[in-house]
């Protein structure tokens, strides 16, 4: 069943950061999402929808209507998220948004050490479009949103979310500070997923084959059983490090499996799809728009699916649709050829076709399949 639907409200944004997907876009529209389009597919939805979560590529409260969107969205009775950059969140959205239904606002930061006296932008929610030097904006917005719903005692609460980088993993270490001095209720961290040959540099992860600590499916393999270690101890942290980048066995800890999902699209075995802001209906956050990524020094050309559009039919009748259908059974498998396991044949440039003899839309070289990159 659809459980949780995302909307992308616009892919347009009051920023433009540099490492941002939409730089590698191809055949692609920068647009607000109509309200008449909104409407219809909250009104064709299947009854089933438990969580509507605004995000996407765009900025969400960029959008001219995004508190009507929000209000309406919760008169649904559904759970309501959204995901902003922080930078556009003036007293006034603010309360404007809380007042509307909003459950949970989830907040994009990857500095957690820059502070600043910067006050909240302005009502006019104009602010500096470089993408860069923005952080100790979002940090006084976020206090500003704690001060706001503690003063409404309002129920709404707050996220985060992160992209480890090279250049910021180490600040991971004051997440639990950070957590208890701005009132955070759940974190999101993910990796980087590169859009140019450049950013590679950032990566945290690169063959993924080292980054097994679990059984595949039907294979039986010995266990490992540690203690806790103290990771301040170099040497610990050391072993730990040296353990994990080898496979063909299964980790505990303190007897608690610590295991990797693979070859996993929590998107449609969870119960989740995305409407855009073009209305075309698509199963996940991967293949949502036209665009290039890099992996192993490739670049891929990652082409977007959809399977219908609110504008030409309800969108209960695109989820129940017999190619949607189709398209979910195959995951019951995973059965894509191991694209981040092998070598990379000529076929990896693009999500088209793989060795399994699977045409596009290929799944194998996905990685939120693999647990790298993770959204709320």
């Amino acid at each position: 069943m659809l459980r949780k639907l995302y909307f992308e409200p616009t892919t347009l944004c009051n920023l433009n950061c540099k490492m941002c997907f939409r730089h590698t876009w191809f055949d692609e529209s920068f647009q607000h999402m109509d309200m008449c389009l909104f409407r219809r597919a909250l009104e064709t939805m299947p009854k089933s929808v438990e969580t509507i979560f605004f995000g996407g590529m765009g900025e969400p409260l960029f959008h001219p209507e995004i508190v009507e969107m929000i209000r309406l969205a919760a008169d649904t009775g559904a759970e309501v998220e959204l995901l902003t950059n922080g930078t556009l969140l003036t007293e006034k959205m603010i309360n404007a948004i809380i007042d509307a239904g909003l459950c949970r606002l989830w907040i994009s930061i990857d500095d957690l050490e820059t502070d600043s006296s910067i006050n909240a932008a302005s009502e006019s929610g104009d602010v500096e479009h470089s993408g860069h030097g923005h952080s100790g904006l979002v940090l006084s917005n976020i206090r500003l949103f704690n001060r706001i719903r503690q003063k409404k005692l309002a129920s709404t609460t707050l996220g985060i979310t992160f992209v480890a980088m090279k250049s910021n993993v180490h600040q991971l270490a004051k997440l639990p500070f950070f957590i208890a001095q701005h009132l955070v209720d759940e974190v999101n961290v993910s990796n980087i997923q590169p859009t140019d040959e450049a950013s590679q540099s950032e990566m945290l992860y690169t063959n993924m084959v080292n980054m097994y600590t679990g059984p595949a499916k039907g294979n039986v393999l010995p266990t490992v059983r540690l203690p806790f270690f103290d990771m301040n101890v170099p040497e610990a942290a050391e072993g730990i490090r040296a353990l994990m980048s080898k496979q063909n066995f299964e980790l505990k800890f303190n007897d608690q499996t610590v295991m990797r999902k693979s070859a996993y699209c929590k998107f449609v075995r969870e119960g989740m799809c995305f409407v855009r802001a073009d209305g075309e209906v698509c199963p996940c956050m991967a293949l949502l728009h036209n665009g290039y990524t890099w992996m192993s020094n490739v670049q891929r050309r990652i082409t977007s699916c959809s399977f219908g559009n609110v504008k030409d039919a309800h969108l209960e009748e695109i989820w129940s649709s017999r190619p949607y259908k189709a398209f979910r059974r195959k995951f019951d498998d995973f059965d894509f050829s191991p694209c981040m396991y092998c070598g990379h044949c000529e076929l990896f440039a693009e999500n088209k076709a793989d060795c399994f003899g699977n045409s596009h839309p290929t799944c194998g070289g996905c990685l939120w399949a693999e647990g790298v990159l993770s959204c709320p």
